[in-house]
């Protein structure tokens, strides 16, 4: 985590020298990768990469970035190399102005493994970055052996949002100019309460991530970004994703917390039903945002699955039993 805690170092003068409302500049050590002229950013840590081990990447959900997950980074670091990604136009990655679904965000992803030669990688997304997870598993995009979604958002995301916080940001965010106006008079207080209605234990939100995580969502592309998903929620082709799902090949496991706000255990267990490869476990305790309230929990998880063999244990015999089951 060497290179994670000078990255950290830099974040702090981030905080310090800019203002909320303006662009912010990557910290100079943060990798990225380049793709059809921009800029995809991404953290990494852990042991140099070894063929005995698998590489798990990882996801963030809508309004996150790769400060989510450090708390789940520092243990899987010990063991193999992780990367968090910052997906197009979300913390420090330039938007893709073209962007029109999942598929955009998956070519990110496959783009991501190759540049860096990922192998049988271990993909792990919470809420959209899960759906961009599931969108990979039903393309059967090659480089990833296993997928776990945490409280993942479902194809009819809308039908399943329960959050009237949420259900409200979608609606502002379809209203074209009136988004930008709104987003411009966002402050720290309304976004603490964006996020508290993530989280079981709030106590999790430290002032520092606060203060980054705020200033990263009042960037002047952001209500682009909204908007861009707010559409993407109404317009998106939700039925053939759901038949795309069904043919899914590697393992996914489906992590959902007992208290989510955002989606329930309704939403986890349709998501459940439409991939043919999945288990579903109910974490306890825990809200939407499962890399702060559980992350021992996700880190384990994901740890009891890093060994290559692992990765490959689901045969298609295996696939058509857990088939059987499910139909049963």
């Amino acid at each position: 985590m060497r290179q994670f805690q000078k990255i950290l170092h830099e974040l702090k003068g981030v905080v310090e020298s800019h203002r909320p409302g303006e662009t912010l500049r990557p910290p100079p050590s943060l990798p990225y990768f380049v793709i059809e002229g921009r800029k995809v950013h991404y953290a990494c840590a852990g042991l140099d990469k070894n063929p005995a081990n698998t590489p798990v990447v990882l996801l963030h959900g809508f309004g996150g970035f790769f400060m989510d997950w450090p708390r789940v980074m520092a243990p899987i670091s010990r063991h193999t190399r992780v990367y968090a990604l910052d997906l197009p136009g979300w913390g420090f990655s330039e938007p893709n102005l073209n962007a029109k679904g999942l598929e955009n965000d998956v070519e990110v992803l496959q783009k991501f493994l190759e540049h860096l030669n990922l192998k049988n990688a271990l993909v792990c997304g919470i809420s959209y970055g899960a759906g961009v997870a599931w969108a990979a598993a039903a393309m059967n995009i090659p480089r990833v052996s296993r997928a776990v979604l945490l409280n993942p958002m479902p194809p009819h995301p809308l039908k399943y949002l329960q959050s009237m916080i949420y259900r409200g940001i979608f609606f502002i965010n379809s209203l074209g100019r009136f988004s930008s106006f709104a987003h411009k008079f966002m402050d720290k207080t309304q976004y603490k309460i964006v996020c508290r209605e993530n989280l079981l234990n709030d106590r999790l939100l430290d002032s520092f991530y606060l203060d980054l995580a705020y200033m990263v969502m009042k960037q002047p592309k952001i209500p682009f970004i909204l908007g861009l998903h707010a559409e993407g929620a109404k317009t998106v082709d939700w039925n053939d994703w759901e038949h795309r799902l069904a043919g899914a090949r590697i393992p996914i496991s489906i992590l959902q917390g007992e208290q989510d706000r955002i989606f329930s255990m309704q939403s986890a267990r349709y998501v459940h039903r439409l991939i043919p490869t999945s288990e579903l476990i109910t974490i306890q305790e825990c809200g939407h945002a499962m890399v702060f309230d559980q992350h021992k929990k996700v880190s384990e998880f994901i740890l009891r699955h890093v060994e290559r063999q692992d990765a490959h244990e689901h045969t298609e015999e295996a696939f058509e039993n857990v088939r059987r089951q499910k139909r049963g």
